[in-house]
């Protein structure tokens, strides 16, 4: 390892050593401190400029709140909903109710099951996920994509999981 003090010979032990004395006194004199953070941009932009919005460390989660006196089913997973023949389980305009009733599907019970809200052009946009009676959130980015998938009849995994038989669907939607 070739560095500034290798010119001055000696071990590799007093080398390191004199390197971390040097780091010792850069930190104790403020040469390591970052930088002062810029300067906010001013505040009296013309409504013509374009602002940049900054990054959120998570995706945009869908509101399921979104829509007003929303009809909203429940199916018992992902690739369920995807099916786009697939009945939901159950239905109603409670969302949180329906989130509780899912943990009722007990041989699906360790996936999660997806929530769904019935659009104005009448396709079903998935809102959540639902798990041991409690809302997770989904992205704006799945949703799309299951609600693609359920519309062109595409399987999601790739053929990863296995079909669904015809006894996997329920007969009938419960009303909620």
């Amino acid at each position: 390892m070739t560095g500034m003090w290798d010119s001055h010979g000696g071990s590799a032990a007093e080398r390191r050593q004199r390197r971390i004395e040097e780091a010792r006194r850069r930190v104790e004199a403020g040469e390591n401190t970052p930088p002062p953070p810029p300067k906010a941009p001013a505040a009296s932009r013309s409504a013509t400029t374009r602002t940049r919005t900054t990054r959120t460390a998570g995706a945009a989660a869908v509101d399921p709140a979104a829509v007003a006196d929303a009809q909203f089913a429940v199916w018992r997973s992902v690739q369920h909903f995807c099916q786009s023949d697939s009945l939901p389980d159950a239905s109603g305009k409670n969302l949180d109710l329906l989130v509780a009733w899912s943990d009722s599907i007990q041989q699906f019970r360790l996936r999660q099951r997806i929530v769904a809200r019935l659009d104005a052009d009448g396709s079903w946009l998935p809102v959540c996920y639902a798990k041991d009676g409690s809302r997770d959130a989904i992205t704006h980015a799945q949703a799309e994509r299951y609600r693609d998938a359920r519309v062109e009849g595409v399987a999601l995994s790739g053929g990863a999981m296995k079909p669904l038989k015809e006894t996997d669907h329920p007969e009938s939607t419960l009303a909620i």
